[in-house]
């Protein structure tokens, strides 16, 4: 009896003209289940909704960088050069990147990050001006909190998009 009236105070709610134009603009490509119901649609709702929230728990590195998302674009990229050159890269290449954000910003948050222990500074001497270039990348942990942390919320989706039939 209960069921019936939470349905039908959905169903007042949302209408179904609503229902179905949300439904037409959901890429049906990516659920491996029938939508054949606003009660499928609620619990999609709930369990994205949930899934997003639970990604905000993270460790302190993890933390630091979703904070916003303009260090966490930084993490992201940092991360992809990374995974490319697998040693160190410029601050220069990211802020390239990363165009929508000024160079004092990316720079600061860089610079935050290596003092907070994130990412660290790899000196390689400039011959030339007896300089050092330097070089930074993320440190070990920070890359299989990473790893972790993506992978951990992956399966916690994919377990709820199972679930769902």
């Amino acid at each position: 009896m209960i069921k019936k009236n939470i349905s039908k105070t959905r169903q007042s709610q949302r209408s179904n003209k609503n229902y179905y134009k949300i439904l037409k603009k959901i890429d049906l490509s990516n659920i491996k289940f029938k939508f054949d119901s606003e009660e499928k649609l609620d619990l999609l709702i709930t369990g994205v909704n949930k899934f997003m929230v639970q990604r905000l728990e993270a460790n302190e590195s993890i933390s630091y960088f979703i904070q916003n998302m303009k260090r966490y674009r930084i993490l992201v990229t940092v991360m992809d050069e990374y995974s490319i050159n697998a040693n160190a890269t410029y601050k220069e290449k990211i802020i390239k990147k990363l165009r929508i954000y000024s160079y004092k910003t990316i720079s600061s948050i860089i610079d935050d990050a290596i003092s907070r222990g994130y990412f660290k500074y790899i000196n390689q001497p400039n011959k030339a001006n007896k300089e050092k270039i330097k070089k930074f990348r993320p440190t070990t942990t920070l890359v299989s909190n990473y790893i972790n942390w993506t992978l951990l919320h992956i399966t916690n989706i994919n377990k709820f998009m199972k679930s769902i039939k």
